[in-house]
């Protein structure tokens, strides 16, 4: 979705005192090729599939089948608000507050299946036609599919009005009169994770209309036509539906949140460990060698108690919340109340997660999902620096988050990965982490590209497993994504083994750096420059053989396409010095 607002948070205008532009603009880089290697997770380079902001639909999203290929792409997840509404069986789904609360074509027509029938009854769409239009455009990219299941509990029956206005005025479109305490019930089915022997075996061609719609039964659909996880065409990857932190109608002062039709209860988080744990063993009966990925919360607050109505102290939140915040989710016993920065909730769902795959006798969730819209990247000053949230101890970013004495990190940096990592190390060893939504802004601004290129890098450098982009992969979005998948114009790429390369300013400039199993001896640095003047940097690289040709790629205000460049002086004992224009990402590739 997008960054939310119900929360009421507090801007405030503290700035880390960890730098100023007013320092000198030099930097050192130091990478040392034989410290600290890990693998990087190729699925980092990954996008939403029809969260384009134009409203293309098919292969026309996303700037069309040839940017998406240019792009040389990983990975490709099906979700978002609407998804939670999703009704495989005719193609209806449900906008819920995005959209005036209307039942439309809307997730369907997105994907390239066309228009929907109005002449066969409640059979608007063959069923699966959305996702199964969906994966085979991943086989077709050659991407992996990750694909979001419904658990909040109704789906959408029929479509009333196909082209709502823009401007809803309150109406709820497709109901009989406006307000929760009007809805046509008749128009809403449920859902039902596994059907039961008494309803039939599982079939192809669903029974619409009889007011269930079963998910082992969506899944059997895709199975029949790709096969399992493990098969070369098979769907990778289920999400446990999307920000279950949102779904539900929050007291008027406070906003609507998504979907307050579809779910009109606040939600608790009895609720959605209930919801996750029972569709978590429906994938896994349907399909053991499946993936899946969840709790997918909209931002920090669902990681920090599944959701807080903030208004300057954590007033409230969900109603069984006291019977989960307490040890040992607070600290893990330690005492150190910054141990998760405040994420109670992140440590809560994995330890309930691996309780219940502990007794069903194999792992339930594989991957722990969030989404990450930063407070602070509206303007371009604080988008250089956005990022750096989710990594460096030593950013501490002027938000509400981190106010002191507000109770989250009161002054310290969020370091939102390895807080989370923290927290899969007390509560559940072995699950991946995957931000499946976010969002830096700054599609037709330089920053974009830097917010994009850090956090790229930032996923790569802190093991996350999987990671797609939000929004509209074109202008400076996509160079920050090219300098990684594209940067030559010949699909080549940053390498898989990530290796030590730390900065000494931050603040002013970023490094990153990788090698390749096949080819040891080349090295890939992308080096950042934040700052809107130019950034002198000297690289140092600690490495067995001497290197001897820098080619370099690089993305600048000036164009948001990636090209050539030059500069580069001689490289002298693994040392070389390059001035980095104002406010730039670049690629460099050492050869010895």
């Amino acid at each position: 979705m997008r960054p939310s607002t119900i929360a009421k948070v507090l801007a405030i205008c503290s700035m880390s005192a960890e730098f100023s532009l007013s320092q000198a603009q030099s930097v050192t880089f130091s990478i040392d090729t034989q410290s600290q290697r890990n693998n990087i997770s190729p699925l980092i380079y990954g996008y939403n599939a029809y969260a384009d902001g134009t409203g293309r639909a098919g292969w026309d999203n996303q700037g069309g089948q040839a940017n998406l290929q240019a792009l040389n792409l990983t990975s490709r997840r099906m979700g978002g608000n609407n998804m939670t509404s999703y009704n495989w069986e005719n193609g209806v789904s449900n906008s819920g507050m995005d959209w005036c609360n209307s039942s439309n074509a809307g997730v369907t027509y997105a994907t390239g299946a066309g228009e929907p029938n109005n002449n066969a009854g409640l059979a608007y769409y063959a069923p699966g036609a959305a996702i199964k239009t969906f994966h085979s455009q991943s086989l077709t990219l050659g991407t992996y599919s990750l694909l979001q299941l419904p658990a909040a509990g109704k789906l959408p029956k029929d479509i009333v009005n196909l082209n709502p206005p823009g401007m809803c005025n309150g109406s709820q479109l497709w109901q009989s009169a406006p307000g929760a305490s009007n809805v046509d019930l008749a128009r809403w089915v449920t859902i039902v994770n596994d059907k039961p022997a008494s309803a039939g075996p599982l079939s192809l061609t669903p029974a619409i209309g009889d007011g269930v719609v079963y998910i082992d039964e969506e899944i059997n659909f895709l199975l029949k036509n790709f096969g399992k996880a493990s098969a070369a065409k098979g769907v990778k990857a289920y999400e446990l539906d999307n920000e279950p932190d949102l779904w539900h109608l929050w007291p008027s002062q406070y906003g609507e949140g998504t979907h307050p039709l579809l779910y009109p209860n606040l939600t608790t988080v009895a609720d959605v460990m209930q919801k996750n744990v029972s569709l978590a063993a429906t994938v896994k009966r349907m399909d053991s060698t499946a993936e899946t990925y969840g709790p997918a919360v909209s931002g920090y607050l669902g990681l920090f108690s599944l959701w807080a109505v903030w208004d300057g102290s954590q007033s409230r939140q969900p109603s069984d919340w006291n019977t989960y915040n307490v040890e040992p989710y607070l600290t893990n016993k330690t005492g150190d109340r910054y141990r998760y920065n405040g994420m109670t909730f992140a440590n809560v769902y994995l330890d309930k997660m691996r309780k219940a795959s502990a007794s069903a006798g194999h792992r339930l969730l594989d991957t722990l999902s969030f989404h990450y819209y930063p407070q602070a990247s509206s303007n371009p000053s604080d988008r250089v620096q956005a990022a750096r949230s989710l990594w460096d101890a030593n950013y501490v970013e002027p938000t509400w988050i981190t106010q002191p004495g507000y109770g989250f990190t009161d002054g310290r940096g969020l370091q939102l990965i390895p807080k989370l990592k923290q927290s899969v190390a007390d509560f559940y060893p072995g699950t991946k982490l995957a931000v499946t939504e976010y969002d830096f802004g700054g599609k037709t601004d330089v920053t974009g590209a830097i917010a994009q290129a850090d956090a790229l890098g930032a996923f790569g450098q802190q093991g996350v497993y999987m990671a797609s982009y939000f929004g509209d992969v074109e202008g400076y979005i996509a160079a920050g994504f090219k300098l990684y998948r594209n940067y030559d114009g010949k699909k080549s790429v940053f390498p898989e083994v990530s290796v030590k390369a730390v900065s000494t300013n931050n603040g002013n400039g970023t490094v990153y750096a990788a090698v390749s199993k096949k080819d040891p001896n080349t090295l890939h640095v992308i080096a950042i420059n934040r700052l809107n003047t130019p950034l002198s940097a000297s690289v140092q690289i600690k490495n067995p053989v001497a290197f001897k040709n820098v080619q370099t790629w690089g993305v600048d205000a000036s164009s948001p396409n990636v090209t050539p460049r030059n500069g580069v002086g001689a490289v002298t004992n693994n040392t070389f010095s390059y001035t980095l224009p104002a406010q730039s990402v670049m690629h460099f590739v050492l050869k010895s």
